[in-house]
Protein backbone atom coordinates (compact mmCIF):
# COMPACT_ATOMS: atom_id res chain seq x y z
CA UNK A 1 0.00 0.00 0.00
CA UNK A 2 3.00 2.15 0.53
CA UNK A 3 4.09 1.84 -3.22
CA UNK A 4 0.75 2.51 -4.32
CA UNK A 5 0.32 5.35 -2.38
CA UNK A 6 2.93 7.27 -3.49
CA UNK A 7 2.45 6.08 -7.03
CA UNK A 8 -0.99 7.65 -7.08
CA UNK A 9 0.01 10.89 -5.66
CA UNK A 10 3.38 11.31 -7.58
CA UNK A 11 1.15 10.34 -10.69
CA UNK A 12 -1.77 13.21 -9.94
CA UNK A 13 0.65 15.69 -9.09
CA UNK A 14 2.11 15.52 -12.42
CA UNK A 15 -0.94 15.70 -13.92
CA UNK A 16 -3.35 18.04 -11.97
CA UNK A 17 -2.94 21.29 -10.78
CA UNK A 18 -2.86 21.66 -7.07
CA UNK A 19 -3.97 24.98 -5.55
CA UNK A 20 -1.61 26.50 -3.20
CA UNK A 21 -4.13 26.98 -0.28
CA UNK A 22 -3.86 22.61 -0.45
CA UNK A 23 -0.14 22.80 -0.49
CA UNK A 24 1.57 22.49 3.22
CA UNK A 25 3.23 26.11 3.30
CA UNK A 26 -0.67 27.52 3.52
CA UNK A 27 -1.36 24.93 5.62
CA UNK A 28 0.84 24.93 8.24
CA UNK A 29 0.71 28.65 8.47
CA UNK A 30 -2.89 28.80 9.49
CA UNK A 31 -1.76 26.22 12.13
CA UNK A 32 0.88 28.61 13.14
CA UNK A 33 -1.47 31.69 12.96
CA UNK A 34 -3.44 29.61 14.76
CA UNK A 35 -0.91 28.93 17.54
CA UNK A 36 0.12 32.69 17.32
CA UNK A 37 -2.93 33.71 18.50
CA UNK A 38 -3.44 31.80 21.59
CA UNK A 39 0.57 32.89 22.40
CA UNK A 40 1.88 29.34 22.22
CA UNK A 41 4.33 30.18 19.05
CA UNK A 42 6.89 32.89 18.48
CA UNK A 43 10.75 32.41 17.06
CA UNK A 44 11.54 32.55 20.45
CA UNK A 45 10.05 29.41 21.26
CA UNK A 46 11.97 26.44 23.65
CA UNK A 47 12.70 23.82 22.02
CA UNK A 48 10.48 21.79 24.55
CA UNK A 49 7.60 23.88 22.60
CA UNK A 50 8.63 23.37 19.13
CA UNK A 51 8.78 19.64 19.95
CA UNK A 52 5.23 19.84 21.11
CA UNK A 53 4.46 21.69 17.83
CA UNK A 54 5.55 19.47 15.69
CA UNK A 55 4.47 15.95 17.36
CA UNK A 56 0.94 16.68 18.14
CA UNK A 57 -0.63 16.86 15.09
CA UNK A 58 1.49 13.00 13.82
CA UNK A 59 0.85 12.08 17.28
CA UNK A 60 -2.88 12.71 17.03
CA UNK A 61 -2.98 11.08 13.57
CA UNK A 62 -1.43 8.10 14.72
CA UNK A 63 -4.09 7.72 17.72
CA UNK A 64 -7.04 8.00 14.26
CA UNK A 65 -5.30 5.36 12.62
CA UNK A 66 -4.88 2.73 15.20
CA UNK A 67 -8.82 3.90 16.69
CA UNK A 68 -10.31 3.09 13.06
CA UNK A 69 -8.06 0.37 12.28
CA UNK A 70 -9.79 0.08 8.58
CA UNK A 71 -7.32 -0.40 5.84
CA UNK A 72 -9.32 1.80 3.06
CA UNK A 73 -9.46 4.85 5.71
CA UNK A 74 -5.92 4.31 5.82
CA UNK A 75 -5.39 4.22 2.36
CA UNK A 76 -7.47 7.37 1.74
CA UNK A 77 -5.94 9.11 4.74
CA UNK A 78 -2.22 8.38 3.10
CA UNK A 79 -2.98 10.24 -0.16
CA UNK A 80 -4.36 12.79 1.22
CA UNK A 81 -1.50 13.52 3.34
CA UNK A 82 1.13 12.67 0.80
CA UNK A 83 -0.88 15.25 -1.92
CA UNK A 84 -0.93 18.01 0.76
CA UNK A 85 2.84 17.46 1.77
CA UNK A 86 4.80 16.14 -1.59
CA UNK A 87 6.08 18.29 -4.40
CA UNK A 88 5.60 22.14 -4.64
CA UNK A 89 3.73 23.96 -7.89
CA UNK A 90 4.50 27.27 -6.69
CA UNK A 91 8.72 26.22 -6.94
CA UNK A 92 7.53 24.66 -10.55
CA UNK A 93 6.11 27.43 -11.67
CA UNK A 94 8.41 29.59 -10.54
CA UNK A 95 11.46 27.86 -12.20
CA UNK A 96 9.78 27.56 -15.03
CA UNK A 97 9.71 31.16 -15.85
CA UNK A 98 13.55 31.15 -14.57
CA UNK A 99 14.17 28.85 -17.78
CA UNK A 100 11.97 31.57 -19.85
CA UNK A 101 14.10 34.17 -19.07
CA UNK A 102 17.09 32.62 -19.23
CA UNK A 103 16.22 31.58 -22.90
CA UNK A 104 15.75 35.03 -23.53
CA UNK A 105 19.40 35.55 -21.71
CA UNK A 106 17.13 38.20 -19.19
CA UNK A 107 19.73 37.49 -16.43
CA UNK A 108 18.23 40.00 -13.92
CA UNK A 109 14.97 38.36 -14.16
CA UNK A 110 16.66 34.86 -13.58
CA UNK A 111 18.24 36.20 -10.51
CA UNK A 112 14.82 37.52 -9.98
CA UNK A 113 12.92 34.13 -10.28
CA UNK A 114 15.76 32.16 -8.32
CA UNK A 115 14.84 34.30 -5.28
CA UNK A 116 11.02 33.56 -5.96
CA UNK A 117 11.59 29.86 -4.91
CA UNK A 118 14.33 30.42 -2.23
CA UNK A 119 17.59 31.45 -3.80
CA UNK A 120 17.58 34.30 -1.53
CA UNK A 121 20.94 35.85 -2.79
CA UNK A 122 19.90 35.67 -6.06
CA UNK A 123 23.29 34.29 -7.21
CA UNK A 124 22.97 32.81 -10.59
CA UNK A 125 25.69 29.87 -10.07
CA UNK A 126 24.09 28.53 -6.92
CA UNK A 127 20.37 28.21 -8.60
CA UNK A 128 21.17 24.20 -9.89
CA UNK A 129 22.14 24.00 -5.92
CA UNK A 130 18.95 25.00 -4.47
CA UNK A 131 17.04 23.16 -6.55
CA UNK A 132 17.98 20.29 -5.55
CA UNK A 133 17.92 21.55 -2.16
CA UNK A 134 14.37 22.01 -2.99
CA UNK A 135 13.53 18.70 -4.41
CA UNK A 136 14.86 17.23 -1.65
CA UNK A 137 12.57 19.29 1.04
CA UNK A 138 9.67 18.34 -1.23
CA UNK A 139 10.16 14.78 -2.57
CA UNK A 140 12.98 12.77 -1.52
CA UNK A 141 12.57 13.56 2.54
CA UNK A 142 8.69 13.28 2.18
CA UNK A 143 9.04 9.81 0.65
CA UNK A 144 11.82 8.29 2.87
CA UNK A 145 9.72 9.67 6.03
CA UNK A 146 6.52 8.04 4.67
CA UNK A 147 8.22 4.75 4.21
CA UNK A 148 10.25 4.68 7.34
CA UNK A 149 7.31 6.46 9.60
CA UNK A 150 4.13 6.59 7.67
CA UNK A 151 2.33 9.22 7.86
CA UNK A 152 3.36 10.55 10.88
CA UNK A 153 6.63 11.06 9.46
CA UNK A 154 5.25 12.79 6.46
CA UNK A 155 3.56 15.11 9.43
CA UNK A 156 6.49 15.02 11.40
CA UNK A 157 8.73 16.11 8.58
CA UNK A 158 6.64 18.43 7.06
CA UNK A 159 5.38 20.75 9.69
CA UNK A 160 8.99 20.50 10.98
CA UNK A 161 10.81 22.05 7.63
CA UNK A 162 7.76 24.91 7.50
CA UNK A 163 8.28 25.47 10.90
CA UNK A 164 11.84 26.17 10.27
CA UNK A 165 11.08 28.65 7.43
CA UNK A 166 8.74 30.69 9.02
CA UNK A 167 10.66 30.89 12.19
CA UNK A 168 13.72 32.41 10.34
CA UNK A 169 11.26 34.93 8.44
CA UNK A 170 9.74 35.87 11.59
CA UNK A 171 13.19 36.83 13.15
CA UNK A 172 13.92 38.76 9.68
CA UNK A 173 11.15 40.79 10.08
CA UNK A 174 11.75 41.47 13.78
CA UNK A 175 9.04 39.26 15.19
CA UNK A 176 6.28 40.13 12.78
CA UNK A 177 4.31 37.54 11.98
CA UNK A 178 1.53 40.03 9.74
CA UNK A 179 4.89 40.10 7.27
CA UNK A 180 5.17 36.51 6.68
CA UNK A 181 1.27 34.70 7.71
CA UNK A 182 0.38 34.98 3.81
CA UNK A 183 3.58 34.78 1.91
CA UNK A 184 4.60 32.20 -0.72
CA UNK A 185 8.01 30.50 1.37
CA UNK A 186 10.89 29.60 -0.28
CA UNK A 187 13.12 26.67 0.44
CA UNK A 188 16.18 28.28 1.52
CA UNK A 189 17.22 28.59 5.41
CA UNK A 190 19.90 30.53 7.38
CA UNK A 191 22.24 27.62 7.58
CA UNK A 192 24.26 29.77 10.43
CA UNK A 193 20.98 29.95 12.81
CA UNK A 194 21.01 29.32 16.23
CA UNK A 195 17.44 28.63 16.74
CA UNK A 196 16.35 25.73 17.96
CA UNK A 197 14.54 24.46 15.08
CA UNK A 198 17.46 24.68 13.18
CA UNK A 199 18.58 22.13 15.94
CA UNK A 200 15.56 20.02 15.58
CA UNK A 201 15.94 20.18 11.72
CA UNK A 202 19.38 18.78 11.50
CA UNK A 203 18.90 15.91 13.89
CA UNK A 204 15.36 15.36 11.43
CA UNK A 205 17.77 15.48 8.57
CA UNK A 206 20.24 13.54 9.48
CA UNK A 207 18.78 9.64 7.78
CA UNK A 208 17.05 11.12 4.75
CA UNK A 209 19.92 13.31 3.49
CA UNK A 210 22.48 10.48 3.63
CA UNK A 211 19.94 8.12 1.95
CA UNK A 212 19.15 10.98 -0.80
CA UNK A 213 23.33 11.56 -1.37
CA UNK A 214 23.46 7.43 -1.62
CA UNK A 215 20.77 8.01 -4.53
CA UNK A 216 22.99 10.43 -6.14
CA UNK A 217 25.79 8.21 -6.29
CA UNK A 218 24.19 5.10 -7.50
CA UNK A 219 22.35 7.39 -10.56
CA UNK A 220 25.51 9.44 -10.78
CA UNK A 221 29.38 9.42 -10.91
CA UNK A 222 29.59 6.91 -8.15
CA UNK A 223 33.43 7.13 -7.25
CA UNK A 224 33.58 11.35 -7.39
CA UNK A 225 30.34 11.60 -4.94
CA UNK A 226 31.53 8.39 -2.86
CA UNK A 227 34.38 10.95 -1.51
CA UNK A 228 31.99 13.18 -0.32
CA UNK A 229 29.48 10.72 0.67
CA UNK A 230 31.85 8.45 3.15
CA UNK A 231 32.61 11.67 5.17
CA UNK A 232 29.05 12.65 5.62
CA UNK A 233 27.99 9.64 7.14
CA UNK A 234 30.01 10.68 10.58
CA UNK A 235 30.08 14.28 9.58
CA UNK A 236 27.63 15.90 12.58
CA UNK A 237 28.37 19.38 12.05
CA UNK A 238 27.52 19.88 7.88
CA UNK A 239 24.05 21.24 7.06
CA UNK A 240 22.10 19.04 5.23
CA UNK A 241 22.03 21.41 2.85
CA UNK A 242 25.78 21.30 2.74
CA UNK A 243 25.98 17.67 1.99
CA UNK A 244 23.68 17.63 -0.46
CA UNK A 245 25.44 20.04 -2.33
CA UNK A 246 28.60 18.30 -2.19
CA UNK A 247 27.96 15.36 -3.13
CA UNK A 248 25.02 16.32 -6.40
CA UNK A 249 27.79 18.67 -7.68
CA UNK A 250 30.17 15.66 -7.98
CA UNK A 251 27.88 13.05 -8.80
CA UNK A 252 26.55 15.31 -11.88
CA UNK A 253 29.82 16.52 -13.50
CA UNK A 254 29.21 19.60 -15.23
CA UNK A 255 32.03 20.79 -18.11
CA UNK A 256 33.38 24.28 -17.96
CA UNK A 257 31.27 25.66 -20.95
CA UNK A 258 27.94 24.19 -19.58
CA UNK A 259 28.32 26.08 -15.81
CA UNK A 260 25.97 28.88 -16.83
CA UNK A 261 22.31 29.28 -15.83
CA UNK A 262 20.84 26.77 -17.83
CA UNK A 263 22.77 23.77 -18.25
CA UNK A 264 23.61 23.62 -14.68
CA UNK A 265 20.63 23.81 -13.17
CA UNK A 266 18.74 21.48 -15.12
CA UNK A 267 21.86 19.13 -15.30
CA UNK A 268 20.82 19.14 -11.62
CA UNK A 269 17.56 18.68 -11.58
CA UNK A 270 17.70 16.00 -13.84
CA UNK A 271 19.79 14.12 -11.12
CA UNK A 272 17.31 14.98 -8.41
CA UNK A 273 14.39 13.65 -10.74
CA UNK A 274 16.75 9.90 -11.71
CA UNK A 275 17.16 9.81 -7.79
CA UNK A 276 13.50 9.66 -7.05
CA UNK A 277 12.95 7.13 -9.24
CA UNK A 278 16.05 5.21 -7.81
CA UNK A 279 14.00 6.01 -4.30
CA UNK A 280 11.04 4.39 -6.25
CA UNK A 281 12.51 1.65 -7.32
CA UNK A 282 14.04 0.75 -3.81
CA UNK A 283 10.16 1.08 -2.43
CA UNK A 284 9.17 -1.80 -5.27
CA UNK A 285 12.16 -3.82 -4.32
CA UNK A 286 11.54 -3.28 -0.03
CA UNK A 287 7.67 -4.19 -1.08
CA UNK A 288 8.43 -6.63 -2.77
CA UNK A 289 10.27 -8.90 -0.41
CA UNK A 290 8.32 -7.82 2.69
CA UNK A 291 10.39 -5.18 4.35
CA UNK A 292 7.94 -2.78 3.38
CA UNK A 293 3.68 -3.05 3.94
Amino acid sequence: MTLISLLIVMALERVTSKAPEWHVHALVGKYIKFLQGRHWFSDTASMFSLLLIIFLPALLVWGIEQAVDNGLLTFALQLVVLWVCLGCPITRKNYKFYLQAAERKDFEACSLHSVAFGNESGDLDKVGQQLVFINYRQYAAVIIAFVLLGVPGVIIYSIAKELQLFTHRMAANDNNPEEVKDEVMGECTDENGELSIDKIMHVIDWVPVRLTTFGFMVVGHFSRALTYWLPALVDTTSSAKTILNNVAVAAEEVEADQQNCIDEPCMLVRLAKRNVLFILVGVSVLTMVGAVA
